[in-house]
């Protein structure tokens, strides 16, 4: 008898935004006994390398500046495509596991100002904010 295994493989959307490219991704960050803690991330930059380095947090010159710059002129249209695609995912994920959406952006108290205020009043109000880890938490009970 074969029994259905649930698999936990990495997720990734990759899309362009005017001559920017924004990558959101979702991993498999810790696992617990009852789930695994899903990394959910996203980055927007002129290249994949410079992308994939900031990712990795590969210790060189385009993942230094990737910390310190932002993107000022599309500043809402990633990150509203990245929420739509975290809010697929946060369907797709098994019942138990959970995703953690950290802020780590070159203005990470503003961004993550911005992101308390939208997940209140816009999104499922399971999310958790936590000021002191600068992190929202979503747990998938049903």
């Amino acid at each position: 008898m074969m029994s259905l295994r649930t698999t936990r493989a990495k997720k990734v959307m990759i899309t362009h935004i005017g001559n920017h490219i924004l990558k959101v991704r979702l991993t498999p960050w810790m696992y617990t006994d009852d789930g695994v803690i899903w990394l959910a991330s996203m980055a927007l930059g002129k290249s994949m390398r410079q992308i994939n380095d900031w990712m990795n947090r590969r210790a060189n010159k385009r993942r230094r500046l990737m910390d310190s710059s932002l993107i000022g002129k599309n500043a809402m249209k990633p990150q509203l495509k990245a929420m739509y695609q975290i809010r697929k995912w946060m369907k797709e994920i098994p019942i138990g596991d959970s995703i953690n959406l950290r802020c780590e952006s070159a203005l990470s108290e503003k961004q993550f100002r911005v992101w308390k205020k939208w997940f209140e009043k816009n999104e499922d109000p399971n999310w958790i904010a936590n000021p002191k880890w600068k992190t929202l938490f979503f747990y998938r009970a049903e």
